[in-house]
């Protein structure tokens, strides 16, 4: 028997009809690295959260786990609160005290552990991790990168034989997102750890797992080495979904004609691009559709800070967005991104500087916005997605029949169908996403504010919202994201601006920002660079190979 052993595993909630996972097998070797992905909503959190008992939600199960021998079900909460270690998605939902010495040693003392082992093993992590500078910090002034560095160390603490990871890079930016990965790849390899780690974003991990296993709804559609796996996607027309959410080296090869190994990395995308296109290509750039040049959103000099003795979180900020257009800021974990949005939305108030929305004050057109928080499950009351909607619409003063309509033309254009019965906290990271964002589509927001709108939405499901979200550009709204996602901005955006110690330090469009930064920039960018100019984006790249190629046919996802 494996290290981990799950066999016919079915699960379904309580008060669903719908089964999350449909005898689903795996088996898994001590000291393996597993990459779990899949679509949204397609089994991937529940499965984790059914390998930590003290997680494990409220519904019918069959099947069983086994972890080294024995069952799951069976073992002492002491040794599975331990050994079986956890690190969730949002990172401030697994902080329960005030300082950070505090949540290190939270853990051991629950189970136990002398005073004095307490310290030593703090010491030693703290060390390896090379987080002192962290110590004498509350939880609370801690950046979202910084609390997940701290989740995982309280969680390495009490020496874990097996790691859970349920996208622990969603809410961090794409530099400090590549560090944490590192350190995960480090204790697998150093420390003989165990890992099982559920991503979106499979840039940066895909070529490092042992094995990939990849979920649709609720069953195992592919297991194996990453290498064959792409190999054999190159065979296989029925993956397309699947196939957005791939690394761009691998995405670039299967829409290729060429019958060579699949390039998995940047390393090997340049590699193989260079095989295979190696003259130097100079494509036409397209001709961007100016919007009509009417200031929706103006600040400035603002400024603003928490408390009246702390720091600057905006700093004399100068920003402007115009009607229809779709600009997204970017920029590391504690930059000022979210706390811009609130601003704008009316939460929090500048103390110098002026507001404008469509050059009047905020107080003028303070119901012409509509803001998503990162914390998409905050906007849910009910214990349905369909209450909370009838309920929101209700407190508008609209109409009963008027909000039949409204309902139901969000509901079928972000497929919200099979969930609206749900409870929202039963849903999965992007399904809550799209709820959420059919919630503010209820109301007709002229500007709308999106913090992270594509946390836990799987790659398909990105390019259907950037569908949405063009269509109400097109239609005039004016949307301001903010985003760790860089494909993403890069695919969606007519502007782009990076904010850095407080201020906005650099705007342009996503070719001309993307092609010149080296770190903040898409992969697709940093495969192409040498073969063509100016491509930013995955799709973009394809193109570029099946043109030069003289390809007349389209590519297959197409």
């Amino acid at each position: 028997m494996e290290y981990l052993e799950i066999k016919d595993l079915t699960f379904q909630y309580a008060g669903s009809n719908n089964l999350v996972l449909d005898n689903l097998s795996l088996s898994i070797t001590q000291g393996e690295f597993i990459l779990i992905c899949g679509t949204s909503g397609s089994g991937k959190s529940t499965l984790l959260k059914l390998l930590k008992p003290q997680l494990a939600p409220n519904g019918k199960q069959t099947g069983t786990i086994y972890l080294n021998n024995k069952s799951i079900d069976a073992l002492p909460a002491d040794f599975s609160t331990g050994k079986i270690g956890y690190v969730m998605q949002n990172p401030e939902n697994q902080i329960v005290t005030e300082s950070v010495w505090q949540e290190l040693a939270f853990g051991l003392e629950n189970l136990g552990t002398p005073p004095s082992e307490i310290k030593s093993r703090i010491a030693e992590m703290v060390n390896f991790l090379g987080i002192e500078e962290l110590l004498e910090h509350q939880t609370s002034e801690l950046s979202g990168g910084q609390m997940q560095l701290l989740n995982l160390t309280s969680v390495l603490l009490m020496k874990p034989d097996i790691l859970i990871l349920d996208e622990p890079t969603t809410q961090l930016d794409p530099i400090t997102s590549q560090k944490f990965i590192d350190l995960i790849v480090r204790l697998n390899r150093e420390m003989g750890l165990t890992i099982l780690l559920v991503e979106h974003s499979l840039e940066s991990v895909f070529a490092l797992a042992d094995q990939v296993i990849i979920l649709d709804d609720g069953q195992v559609i592919f297991a194996g080495e990453p290498r064959s796996i792409s190999n054999g996607m190159k065979k296989n027309k029925n993956v397309d979904r699947f196939v957005y959410s791939l690394p761009s080296a691998v995405q670039i090869y299967l829409n290729s004609s060429v019958d060579d190994d699949c390039p998995l990395t940047v390393v090997e995308g340049k590699r193989f691009l260079a095989r295979y296109f190696p003259s130097r290509s100079f494509l036409q750039k397209e001709t961007l559709t100016k919007k009509k040049m009417v200031k929706s959103i103006q600040l400035k000099n603002c400024w603003f800070r928490y408390e009246k003795k702390s720091r600057d979180i905006l700093a004399g900020i100068d920003f402007e967005v115009y009607t229809g257009e779709i600009f997204s800021l970017v920029g590391g974990n504690g930059s000022g991104k979210t706390t811009l949005l609130k601003v704008i939305a009316g939460i929090l108030d500048c103390y110098h500087g002026k507001l404008s929305l469509f050059e009047q004050s905020f107080k003028k057109n303070k119901g012409v916005v509509g803001y998503l928080p990162q914390e998409s499950q905050m906007l849910f009351l009910k214990d349905s997605v369909i209450e909370e909607y009838k309920m929101y619409l209700q407190s508008q003063n609209v109409a009963e029949e008027d909000q039949k309509i409204r309902i139901k033309n969000v509901t079928t254009l972000l497929d919200l169908t099979k969930i609206l019965t749900q409870h929202p906290l039963d849903l999965s990271g992007g399904e809550c996403q799209r709820a959420a964002l059919g919630k503010l589509l209820l109301t007709d927001s002229k500007i709308l504010l999106l913090d992270e709108p594509t946390k836990g939405i799987d790659n398909f499901g990105k390019k259907q919202l950037i569908k949405l979200l063009k269509e109400l550009s097109k239609q005039g709204k004016t949307i301001l994201v903010v985003t760790h996602d860089l494909d993403f901005a890069a695919e969606l955006s007519d502007r782009c601006g990076l904010l850095f110690q407080n201020k906005l330090v650099t705007t342009a469009e996503p070719t001309a920002f993307f092609s010149h930064h080296t770190f903040y920039t898409t992969a697709a960018s940093r495969i192409s660079r040498d073969n063509f100019e100016g491509l930013v984006t995955t799709e973009q790249v394809i193109k570029a190979c099946r043109l030069v190629k003289g390809a007349s046919d389209e590519p297959r996802r197409d």
